[in-house]
């Protein structure tokens, strides 16, 4: 098995199983779905040495600047999901202080906020094509029972934060544990947010506006989620059908995901 105890780890703060979450017919099993960001970090990788797959969410300029470790007899499977709007300029950026520099030229330049242009973000995810392939190729993943399956993208926040929901979902999560996994980044995120909020304030000379615009990028905001699973709820009506529709598995192989995620402790 993979160790558990040693997910908790300073390296890659965001990694963490989702197993404990409640659904509606128990609780997800520890140790079959794992959710990450800057998976690159970790130089233990004994604690997670028995993965069975590591689904990789990043751009081609990301894997570049930050390849992943390698995981012996995990499948590594690369499937870019790309997002609309402000995380195509980050994305391409090396290092944290890149970031804010190009988040704050954008402040400058008078555009959109986070919250206006994330939900176009968490909107483009639903849409992406590969992000239904990835949903599918997590399920068959786990399906195969050869150990926990592993999906990251950057800082595991976006682009994992939605295929964790649009998973949960299809495990019988309620909205209110849904949505409390992915406020869990805040927290295991606080320091990046602390730095990236004390870089900004010292490169716009203190200028509490421009640090509160630059930190809305880098945190985890509902607003976001919710833009996630409406444009899921209004255009496919289910996860169920967006499991059968856009990632093309079917309810037989969405049953014994569910078996083989969920431990009945009701």
């Amino acid at each position: 098995m993979v160790n558990k105890a040693m997910l908790n780890t300073t390296e890659c703060p965001n990694l963490r199983d989702l197993g404990g979450i409640r659904t509606k017919n128990g609780m997800v099993k520890p140790m079959r779905l794992i959710r990450s960001g800057a998976l690159w970090r970790i130089s233990n990788t004994a604690a997670l040495s028995q993965l069975s797959a590591v689904f990789d969410m990043r751009s081609e300029n990301e894997r570049s600047f930050h390849p992943d470790p390698a995981f012996p007899g995990a499948d590594y499977i690369h499937i870019q999901v790309s997002e609309s709007g402000r995380r195509k300029f980050t994305q391409s950026k090396r290092t944290l202080e890149d970031k804010v520099d190009d988040i704050l030229a954008g402040y400058y330049r008078g555009e959109q906020s986070a919250s206006e242009r994330m939900r176009e973000v968490y909107r483009s995810i639903v849409f992406s094509e590969n992000t239904a392939v990835c949903i599918r190729g997590i399920i068959r993943a786990a399906n195969a029972e050869r150990g926990a399956v592993l999906f990251h993208c950057a800082t595991g926040k976006d682009r994992a934060g939605v295929v964790a929901a649009l998973l949960l979902r299809l495990l019988g999560a309620d909205d209110a544990a849904i949505y409390a996994d992915y406020m869990r980044t805040n927290e295991t995120l606080e320091h990046e947010l602390a730095q990236a909020y004390s870089l900004a304030m010292a490169k716009s000379g203190n200028d509490k506006a421009a640090a509160s615009y630059v930190l809305g990028f880098f945190a985890a905001c509902p607003c976001w989620l919710t833009a996630a699973l409406d444009t899921l709820d209004s255009n496919f009506g289910s996860s169920a059908e967006y499991a059968a529709n856009a990632a093309g598995v079917g309810k037989e192989e969405v049953d014994r995901f569910i078996m083989i995620c969920i431990e009945d402790n009701r």
